[in-house]
Formats: C-alpha cells, structure tokens, sequence
C-alpha cells in the first residue's frame, strides 16, 4: 500500500493523561517537528535511496492535519485527515503534502541527511 495509517497503541491512561507505545528497528538522529495551523509541509516525495525514507516513518503526536498523496506509479490519489495520535508510513514514489490543520507536532524516525540525500519536487 502506498501509504499506511495505523493508531499508535494505547497503553495506559489516568487522570495524568496516556501512555502511547510504539516499536522501531530505527537507530540515530529522528525530527521532532513543530508546525503552526494552516502550515504545509512536504509537497515532494522520495526515491527510497535514503534508508530512513524507505519508507518515510512519522508519528503525528498531537494536533490534526490533512494528508494529501498521490502514488506516482498508479497515479492512485488520496486526501485524509490525521488525528493524533498516529503514525503514517510512506512508500517510496509516492508525492506527499501534509497540511496542519490545528498546530501539530510529529516525530519523523529519519534524519535531516536521509530527507536530504533523497527528496525530490514535481
């Protein structure tokens, strides 16, 4: 599948608040990544050359936003909403945009060299 969104589990909650889990086999440098309502970002895709971008693991830890994708190999296209807390897979090949719809913040398990070394615009 291009893109994949799953929950990210739920462990425990209490009048403190939750407790989220989620497993990697990631190591090294991860984004944690601050964004304002009505912020885009991305507008570009990878080539799957970079490690961490194969597939592009981020988890949406608070907030909305809308993810809009188009699979450039089936031209499949798609717009949905994300509501923390989730986590979003993004194949190679695959033009993506993500639009805060209140303020967010999302982890991304890559480094600025893996987005670097592998982004591409249209």
């Amino acid at each position: 599948m291009s893109v994949t969104i799953s929950p990210i589990d739920l462990k425990a909650a209490d009048n403190r608040g939750a407790l989220h889990y989620f497993n990697t086999d990631r190591t090294g440098e991860f984004l944690l990544v601050y964004r304002n309502a009505g912020s885009v970002s991305g507008q570009h895709y990878h080539k799957g050359i970079s490690k961490g971008k194969n597939p592009e693991d981020m988890l949406l830890v608070q907030g909305s936003a809308t993810l809009h994708w188009k699979d450039l190999n089936t031209n499949q296209e798609e717009t949905v909403e994300l509501i923390a807390p989730v986590r979003v897979l993004i194949q190679a090949n695959v033009w993506h945009e993500l639009t805060a719809i209140t303020e967010i913040v999302f982890v991304e398990l890559n480094s600025l060299a893996d987005g670097s070394d592998d982004t591409y615009r249209l």
